[in-house]
């Protein structure tokens, strides 16, 4: 009897280890970016209420956006959680982000404004998360709309509302400059994080396989060393069957090793019983 163990592929990115819960990159990941679209918007709201109020940059559908961005931020983070594969629910949550950039391109100042910096963990976001047909998609789509934004101000420049002051422009790009680019090397940072620990469980893991191969190798051996024993009377010379039973001695030749058997008289005992 022979005993075959396969150990299955590990990718760190796609193991999951705890049954109590997702436990995937993509899926950490995924919760990260909810979190952060949601922290993304609430500022957005607070930097567009104070422009809004204190440096005459009325911009109402920016506000309304960013309040929409959040509820949109909360409800895939709940519905994520019911989710064990929650990377089709990012890639729509990619697509609304960068639809409302879009939306939001010409009351925004255009590519004057803080638009084109949102980009930025969106673009992040998508080649971290995505893989295989999903990533080209939601990459042809990032792709369409930043290339008709920019179509669209260089066609009608005059639909792009500028900034109605040099301390308003300052005070967005400088404020929106810093919120990306800590996003961005937050993300970063967690996916790194995140990836190390993958793949020390993943390497963990296979080991704990191969040392349970192993004593599965070691079993299998004294099984095989046990299974070599051969019981035998030492009185009557018979032998155990596997059964209970018991046998003579060419009976369980026979029977058990499948010999066939010729008689003969061996040189001693032609010498001691005087055969001719």
């Amino acid at each position: 009897m022979t005993s075959e163990t396969s150990t299955p592929d590990i990718h760190p990115l796609t193991l999951e280890l705890d049954r109590g819960g997702n436990t995937r990159l993509e899926s950490r990941v995924f919760f990260f970016f909810c979190k952060m679209v949601i922290f993304a918007g609430l500022l957005n709201v607070l930097i567009n209420t104070y422009q809004y109020y204190f440096l005459e940059q009325r911009d109402l559908v920016a506000i309304t956006s960013n309040l929409f961005l959040i509820t949109v931020g909360i409800s895939f983070f709940k519905v994520g959680q019911r989710l064990q594969n929650p990377e089709t629910l990012g890639a729509i949550l990619v697509l609304v982000a960068a639809t409302l950039i879009c939306l939001n391109w010409a009351s925004n100042q255009g590519s004057q404004g803080t638009l084109p910096l949102w980009f930025a963990p969106v673009i992040l976001f998508t080649a971290s998360m995505f893989r295989g047909r999903l990533l080209i998609g939601v990459s042809i789509y990032l792709l369409a709309a930043i290339i008709s934004v920019l179509g669209m101000e260089a066609l009608r420049p005059e639909w792009i509302q500028s900034y109605v002051s040099t301390e308003a422009q300052l005070f967005d790009k400088g404020t929106v400059l810093l919120v990306a680019t800590t996003i961005c090397f937050t993300l970063t940072l967690f996916i790194n994080i995140a990836y190390r620990e993958e793949k020390d469980r993943a390497i963990k893991l296979a080991i704990e396989n191969h040392q349970k191969e192993l004593l599965l190798d070691a079993a299998h051996q004294e099984t095989e060393q046990l299974r070599s024993l051969l019981p035998i009377c030492a009185w009557c010379r018979k032998i155990e069957n596997v059964d209970g039973s018991w046998s003579d001695f060419e009976s369980y030749l026979l029977n058990q090793q499948k010999t066939d058997l010729t008689h003969g008289i061996c040189p001693e005992c032609v010498k001691n019983k005087g055969v001719n």
